[in-house]
């Protein structure tokens, strides 16, 4: 197997005096597309800010491409071909789609290929191309989250990190999201994804981890977990 593109071994975090995570080690392949599934307040999107440099681990390291990035700061991280699309999108409401998206190639290696990164934008997202001109706050729960996962993909990242991209969305606009996440994952993007929707989440990854109370407490072959009898219990109800 190929080298990981993303490490992170033995990392602890906390906000505060409250330890939001404990020994968090696991590793993202490229290609891959990779879910941490567990309950809210689990530790999973404490896990994705820790990576993106958001929050500092008190222990552990994370690497990205074989290099430590525990220490350095979240700018430089994207920079070097990490996005981060947060839980509940935060997108610019008053600005245009094509503005948001506009942001998200700031960085010096994407800001050359600007309009280049953009057509290929609303090439994958033709909705958004109909509506670039619209102001972000106007669009549907659906649209704004595929123009928060466009505008991560403006960076042209190698690891694209998505935290809960079905929160708040109707079961057939879910559908159609975690569609768009498979064809980024087939397009070369390596993903690690949030969600607490466990059934959406597994079936178009590769592996996960179940997080709980800030430990790893299962991972595996996606298939393989969805068949555990402890994650059918606890997240599926059966």
């Amino acid at each position: 197997m190929t080298a990981p593109l993303l490490t992170t071994d033995g990392v602890s975090a906390t906000y505060g005096d409250f330890q939001a995570l404990f020994d968090i080690t696991l590793q993202v392949h490229p290609g891959e597309i990779v879910t941490l599934i567990g309950a809210n307040g689990a530790g999973k999107t404490t896990t994705l800010r820790v990576i993106s440099g958001l929050v500092r681990p008190k222990s552990g390291t994370v690497c990205f491409l074989g290099e430590d990035i525990s220490k350095i700061p979240p700018d430089e991280i994207v920079e070097r071909g990490v996005s981060h699309v947060p839980e509940a999108r935060q997108l610019f409401p008053y600005m245009s789609v094509e503005e948001n998206l506009a942001l998200g190639a700031y960085i010096g290696r994407a800001r050359p290929k600007l309009k280049e990164t953009m057509d290929e934008q609303f090439d994958f997202f033709p909705r958004l191309k109909e509506r670039r001109k619209q102001l972000a706050g106007t669009l549907s729960g659906g649209e704004q989250q595929m123009v928060a996962i466009a505008r991560a993909l403006m960076a042209q990242p190698k690891l694209l990190l998505l935290d809960e991209p079905s929160l708040g969305l109707a079961p057939k606009v879910v559908e159609e999201v975690f569609e768009k996440i498979r064809q980024v994952g087939n397009s070369g993007v390596t993903v690690l994804l949030v969600e607490q929707n466990v059934v959406d989440g597994l079936s178009i990854s590769d592996r996960g981890y179940v997080v709980e109370n800030g430990v790893i407490t299962l991972q595996g072959k996606a298939k393989e977990l969805l068949a555990n009898e402890h994650v059918r219990a606890a997240y599926l109800g059966l």
